[in-house]
């Protein structure tokens, strides 16, 4: 198992995600609208987005998500009032990752506060592409089906159940022990 080294853009967030290996979280990318969304908002469409408008999402329970530095600048927004938690570093609006409740035990770390040079070796290769209907544009067919999103559902919420069972749910980097998140959410409605 390894580390993968995270921090912003400008360097003021920095953390890791612990013990990181292709078969202990679940790599996807989504190409929903409400990610593009995220971010567009924050003017991160570049940094974040691939050619067909896919994020690039790295799953993983909470406890394996550590933020060492820069806790002052972690930012939330909603995109509805029952949306994900999205959260991003508010000093230069880099996308850190979406939640749920702080009851459910997953974060999906967002490529783009990944700094590690060998994050692909050490998270794997993608293993599902999501949501293929909001792409923005025709997506390989050789990519769709190198990645196959059929049984990822089922994949994910096996994970979720052990993280739990093994109690990897807490702590939680974006929410205080009694479940108030660490910054108040904001809610931008379309």
């Amino acid at each position: 198992m390894d580390n993968l080294a995270l921090q912003c853009r400008c360097g003021q967030v920095s953390g890791r995600a612990i013990k990181v290996t292709p078969a202990a979280a679940t790599r996807v990318v989504c190409y929903c609208r409400d990610c593009q969304r995220f971010a567009n908002w924050l003017d991160a469409a570049e940094q974040t987005l691939d050619s067909w408008g896919g994020t690039d999402i790295f799953q993983l329970p909470p406890a394996r998500l550590q933020i060492h530095q820069g806790h002052e600048h972690i930012r939330c927004l909603r995109l509805s009032e029952k949306g994900l938690y999205r959260w991003y570093a508010g000093c230069c609006k880099t996308p850190i990752g979406n939640s749920l409740k702080p009851s459910v035990p997953l974060i999906g770390l967002i490529s783009s506060f990944v700094s590690d040079s060998q994050a692909e070796l050490k998270t794997g290769p993608v293993c599902a592409r999501v949501n293929l209907g909001g792409a923005t544009a025709q997506i390989p067919s050789s990519l769709i089906s190198a990645a196959p999103s059929r049984s990822y559902l089922l994949r994910l919420l096996g994970k979720m159940a052990s993280w739990k069972l093994r109690g990897l749910g807490r702590p939680h980097p974006f929410f205080a022990p009694r479940g108030e998140p660490i910054s108040p959410p904001q809610i931008i409605e379309s």
